[in-house]
């Protein structure tokens, strides 16, 4: 009989925080990790040399940061967004923030929906080996340079204390060492049509029955546009607000009302809903440039907008029994991964040309509670964070369990995937 194999050791132990570690972001191109957490403290890690370059307090104690975010069309900016009610921009230069924010936005949001960033969809089927290649180039240490582009040791940089917030980076390549005998069988169910109708015809149907009013008071968000724009959920928790990072004002919400403009109850009212409990914008080459908007609600149920459209949802599929707590789609954006509070995770596709969503596959597990989901950019692998203070890693095309992380023992929050194919979990 074959013994089973431990899982890997994390590759390093990042230590600073003095309280749960609630957000992960890396720098798009540096090997900089930003964290944030429950206690309003970011930390700047080398991921060279494994230290703290710097520290700030950047939001209220009593509220902590829940969300960070960069992009490579934010330049040197980071976002940062607390349960005070605000999102803050900070600039990033040689290893530091500015000493105050660039803007903050007002959301008068307090609750844990994390913000986000849009995405353009990206074809991998040719490009995923050539990605993988210069991603682990970049982040070879051996190739790596400081942060401000020198091979000198950062001298200033903080000791590290031996506390309780804790990151962990777990190097991808040992994954294979864990047999997917220890991983609880999976129960398959089969391709279900959610809802019927395409997106055209819910355009066309919008059209004559709503003004121009109702939909978008500004030009329609287009990828042409050349903007960044970020998605939280609102000061009314069931309603989302889409915002322009540039200008820092909000351009449009999501928000079906109960009834329509002849009194007549709507198929989908947020507001019985519950509230936005995960986000994802993209654009899409098949929404001809017009920004979409996957929302994950309380009553677990996904909605899939279309910003041509905010009254009402392109489609809508209730995967979950219990509150959606995590959303993640793929670099093409045609589908992705669902987690929630119960005990499945939910793989989907969505369909361009009939405007639907599609479910494509299941995996029950024994323990509930899936708080993020990250797939690799290459669309070859992701993992999930769970409550059962594990990260589990499957084959995204596959649908196969791969490896379990064990280290943590408490909940872990929030999990990214490096390019250079090794996690980073807190």
């Amino acid at each position: 009989m074959t013994s089973k194999r431990p899982p890997p050791d994390p590759v390093a132990v990042l230590r600073g925080h003095r309280t749960s570690v609630t957000a992960l972001c890396f720098h798009p191109s540096k090997p900089i990790l930003f964290t944030g957490d429950a206690a309003g403290e970011l930390r700047i890690w080398d991921l060279v040399r494994h230290k703290t370059i710097s520290s700030y307090r950047i939001h209220n104690p009593a509220a902590g940061v829940i969300g960070i975010a960069t992009s490579s069309l934010l330049a040197n900016k980071v976002l940062s967004q607390g349960r005070d009610g605000t999102v803050k921009c900070w600039e990033f230069v040689d290893g530091a923030l500015s000493r105050q924010p660039l803007f903050t936005i007002k959301t008068n949001s307090y609750h844990f929906c994390k913000l986000n960033l849009s995405k353009i969809a990206v074809s991998t089927s040719q490009s995923g080996k050539a990605f993988l290649a210069e991603a682990q180039k970049k982040m070879d240490p051996s190739t790596m340079q400081g942060i401000d582009g020198s091979k000198k040791d950062i001298e200033n940089a903080e000791k590290t204390f031996d506390m309780e917030g804790e990151i962990h980076k777990n190097e991808m390549d040992s994954f294979p060492c864990c047999s997917p005998e220890r991983v609880r069988e999976i129960e398959v169910k089969g391709e279900i049509l959610l809802q019927t109708g395409g997106l055209s015809q819910l355009l066309d149907a919008h059209a004559k029955h709503h003004s121009l009013a109702d939909t978008v008071s500004s030009p329609p968000l287009s990828s042409g546009q050349g903007k960044v724009y970020m998605a939280i959920a609102g000061e009314e928790p069931s309603v989302v607000e889409i915002w322009d990072v540039d200008s820092g004002e909000q351009v449009v919400h999501l928000k079906s009302p109960d009834i329509d403009s002849h009194g007549n109850p709507t198929e989908f009212s947020t507001k019985s809903r519950g509230m936005c409990m995960a986000i994802q914008t993209f654009f899409s080459p098949k929404s001809h440039g017009f920004l979409n908007v996957l929302v994950g609600y309380e009553d677990g149920s996904l909605a899939w907008w279309d910003l041509r459209n905010p009254r009402t949802p392109v489609t809508s599929a209730k995967f979950h029994s219990e509150p959606v707590l995590s959303l993640a789609l793929d670099e093409e954006c045609r589908g992705g991964v669902t987690g929630a509070a119960d005990e499945k995770i939910v793989f989907f596709s969505l369909d361009y040309d009939t405007g639907m969503c599609l479910l494509k596959k299941e995996i029950n597990h024994a323990h509930p509670g899936i708080s993020h989901i990250s797939i690799r950019r290459d669309n070859r692998i992701f993992a999930t964070a769970g409550w059962d203070h594990r990260v589990r890693v499957y084959d995204y095309h596959k649908r196969k369990p791969l490896a379990i992380l064990k280290y943590h023992s408490a909940t872990a929050w929030h999990k990214i995937i490096m390019p250079s194919v090794q996690c980073v979990r807190c």
